[in-house]
């Protein structure tokens, strides 16, 4: 299938961002932001070098469905930095890059793209040099959530760096931008079979450390992320829908280590869905959750950790085998979604990466995800 992707307002991105720099200058910081909190350094300025590329052409004999690959949180922090700067930035996907096959693959990238900034006030920090945001493409993804409780760990600075490397790689964002339109604005996608959006939104509960990912919510002029409440997520896809063919909800919220949807997941699933959404992508709890068909609807509650360097604590709370999933679902033209497929995948902790899970890793997946690894719409 010929893809063309749509750079999500790319240039009025630029400029909104040169305008967010004079204003970093005079120390401005994303709403509600703790006393205390380190200054922002102003990132290099982004220059666009290429033009879109053209949109496909329709023809009589078109396809009018494509697939799409989901997948839960990559995080490319800690040790997957040395395992990279070693081994190269396709290190972390090597053994899985074949599976995905979809014609658009959409990931949760958990953590900032730079090497700038202070670290929040917060338990977790994760970074990544900026440099090594094309492994992402060229293991196939398309489109990254950034809407997460780890996308800010190095403030203003890390956000905007994250959205400077992702935008030179050719990888679409969202979930997050330098202004409140742009952090709720979708990604777009245009495929012979018709045009993809992608919202995105954080949910996540507050930590116990004091940190609420509320501190970052994207306010009017201000850098931020895409915060998930029902009549946020409700109107964002009933105007997606007034252009685009399909939608998708991305939404990284519910209870670390805990395989079962909370209320918080269900009334943004319910949202989504009852505005028309295609599909509702959960991620967040390091684990699998299951997957359900309503009709031509979907609903994936939690797809678990794909890429990670899992800590004592990950190791602890997360039951061997560590299966995850590559979620591949077909998207018709009219009738939503059609059916879906679980690839399992196995996280290996000794490498810090994902590879092919075993008959019996993807049996302990089927179970977890209700009882199947596939499904058809009735």
């Amino acid at each position: 299938m010929t893809r063309s992707f749509l750079r999500r307002g790319l240039a009025a991105s630029v400029a909104a961002l040169g305008a967010l720099l004079a204003a970093c200058a005079s120390d401005v910081r994303a709403p509600d932001l703790p006393p205390g909190t380190p200054g922002v350094d102003v990132p290099p300025a982004a220059t666009a070098t290429a033009g879109a590329r053209p949109l496909p052409t329709a023809t009589a004999s078109a396809p009018r469905s494509i697939t799409v690959d989901a997948v839960g949180d990559i995080s490319l922090a800690r040790e997957v930095v040395d395992r990279m700067a070693f081994g190269g930035q396709d290190y972390p996907y090597a053994l899985v890059a074949p599976l995905l096959r979809g014609d658009v693959s959409i990931a949760n990238l958990e953590g900032p793209l730079t090497e700038r900034g202070e670290p929040w006030p917060k338990s977790y920090n994760f970074r990544t040099p900026p440099r090594f945001a094309p492994g992402l493409a060229r293991a196939g993804f398309d489109v990254v959530s950034l809407a997460n409780n780890h996308t800010l760990d190095y403030g203003v600075t890390g956000l905007l760096d994250t959205i400077v490397a992702l935008d030179a790689a050719d990888v679409q964002q969202a979930g997050a931008g330098a202004n409140a339109t742009l952090a709720r604005a979708p990604a777009i996608v245009d495929t012979a079979a018709g045009r993809l959006a992608v919202l995105s939104y954080v949910a996540t509960p507050d930590e116990g450390s004091g940190f609420s990912v509320r501190q970052w919510i994207a306010d009017g002029d201000s850098p931020g992320l895409a915060f998930g409440t029902p009549d946020a997520v409700a109107s964002d896809v009933r105007a997606a829908k007034q252009t685009a063919d399909f939608v998708i909800v991305v939404v990284h919220a519910g209870d670390e280590y805990v395989n079962a949807p909370n209320a918080t997941q269900r009334v943004l699933a319910e949202a989504a869905l009852g505005a028309g959404a295609d599909a509702y992508i959960g991620h967040h709890a390091h684990v699998v959750q299951p997957v359900e068909l309503r009709g031509n609807q979907l609903v994936a509650w939690g797809l678990g950790n794909f890429i990670f360097d899992l800590d004592n604590v990950d190791l602890a709370n997360i039951p061997q085998p560590r299966v995850t999933l590559i979620l591949r679902f077909t998207l018709a033209a009219g009738a939503g979604v059609t059916s879906y497929e679980a690839v399992a995948v196995t996280q290996d902790a000794a490498e810090d990466r994902p590879r092919p899970a075993t008959p019996a890793e993807a049996d302990a997946l089927r179970l977890l995800l209700g009882g199947s690894l596939t499904g058809t719409a009735e």
